[in-house]
């Protein structure tokens, strides 16, 4: 999905994103969190899931919430993430299964969606946030996937930022930068080590881009083949870019 203009500039930036942020991967988070601030880094974007497979509603967990709100306040950006993030309750056509191969096993909720079931799970998800004082930047969607019309629909409820697998994107002003996202798959273990491997490569490639992205999902300080990738790749790209904020990277 195309979201708008591709732009560049000068400076060397980064940009890091937690992806899957919920009570369910509360003890995972803690040690990627661990991670971050080994380094000083408060500025990261967290993609928060309203209620984990229906199972996980956030207003039931206040330690949770106030440790996000905590993190608000020293400097990480707020994202919506879906509402529950699994598929579950959504029926893929063949058409919809051959657009998500290999991208997703159950996790395409805002893909999946019809307009009117996309508008609501919106709706619940910005006022949940609202009364529980979270204040969201944006919003991405579940693996990146869009369904149709949802574009619009986060441009009725003036939610900008968003991002899909390649750039980041301000819906209201049209403005995209590309930045491809480096992520890591835990589904398998040899999944695990392909992507160690393209991580490692990507080390060494991306020196002159102006922008790179990581995303970074709870599983992935568990699996000792990613872990080591990760904690590589987070002391290389810290050492030699600023990191910045999403609304930063979009300015």
């Amino acid at each position: 999905m195309m979201l708008g203009k591709r732009e560049t500039g000068n400076r060397k930036r980064l940009v890091l994103a937690v992806h899957d942020v919920t009570p369910a991967h509360a003890s995972k988070l803690a040690q990627v969190y661990s991670l971050l601030a080994e380094r000083g880094l408060t500025r990261y974007a967290l993609l928060v899931v309203p209620d984990w497979h229906g199972e996980w509603p956030l207003e039931q967990h206040a330690g949770f919430v106030d440790d996000l709100l905590q993190r608000q306040a020293a400097g990480a950006e707020i994202f919506l993430h879906g509402y529950r993030h699994h598929e579950a309750g959504f029926r893929r056509t063949w058409m919809q299964h051959l657009g998500v191969a290999g991208r997703t096993a159950a996790s395409a909720e805002f893909y999946l969606a019809p307009p009117d079931q996309a508008a609501r799970r919106l709706d619940r998800g910005l006022a949940l946030f609202a009364a529980l004082g979270l204040q969201p930047v944006g919003f991405i969607p579940p693996a990146w996937l869009y369904g149709p019309g949802l574009a619009d629909l986060l441009r009725q409820r003036n939610v900008g930022l968003t991002e899909g697998f390649w750039a980041i994107a301000n819906l209201a002003t049209h403005r995209q930068v590309f930045a491809p996202a480096l992520s890591w798959s835990t589904a398998r273990p040899w999944r695990s080590h392909l992507t160690a491997g393209i991580a490692a490569v990507r080390r060494v490639l991306e020196t002159a881009p102006d922008l790179v992205r990581v995303a970074i999902h709870p599983p992935d300080v568990h699996v000792p083949v990613v872990a080591r990738s990760l904690r590589e790749t987070r002391g290389r790209l810290v050492t030699m870019r600023q990191v910045v904020t999403y609304r930063d990277a979009l300015r």
